[in-house]
């Protein structure tokens, strides 16, 4: 069920391209609503244990992704292999969203992930999608290859 709901969210953003709008700083990932408690609740039943939170996307623009990555931060291009080889970060992994739910296993649990694409619009699709399956050292790059630092 996982992979499937996964694939129809990756798929609704391979249709969808880059935009430009700017992120918000931090993005929380959404709570459940608790069930609305009955209007006479038995006191032989126990209260339902609450949920672990769920790791968050955090943003980040180019200097924190590139001091991360110094610190052993794994810098992944979710684009195209065509729109990489027109330049991408140096040291960074090229796993296009259309390939993240088949390579979910080459995407390291025990580093920051440090995720970009052109923009911000499918980082943030691949991000949610790693939250999803479990990781939890998420960074969403802000502005995506179009903020990339060109000294």
């Amino acid at each position: 069920m996982k992979k499937l709901i996964g694939l129809v969210i990756c798929s609704a953003f391979m249709l969808c391209a880059c935009n430009e709008a700017k992120a918000e700083k931090k993005v929380e990932a959404p709570a459940k609503a608790a069930p609305a408690a009955p209007a006479q609740a038995k006191a032989a039943e126990p209260a339902p244990a609450p949920e672990a939170p769920k790791a968050q996307i955090t943003n980040i623009d180019w200097p924190k992704a590139l001091e991360m990555q110094k610190a052993g931060g794994v810098l992944i291009d979710v684009r195209t292999p065509g729109e990489v080889a027109e330049g991408t970060a140096p040291g960074s992994i090229n796993i296009p969203l259309q390939e993240a739910e088949q390579r979910l296993g080459e995407f390291p649990k025990d580093k920051d992930l440090l995720i970009f694409c052109r923009s911000g619009k499918r980082s943030m699709a691949v991000s949610n999608f790693l939250i999803q399956n479990g990781y939890e050292r998420v960074f969403n790059v802000v502005g995506g290859f179009m903020a990339f630092p060109k000294n």
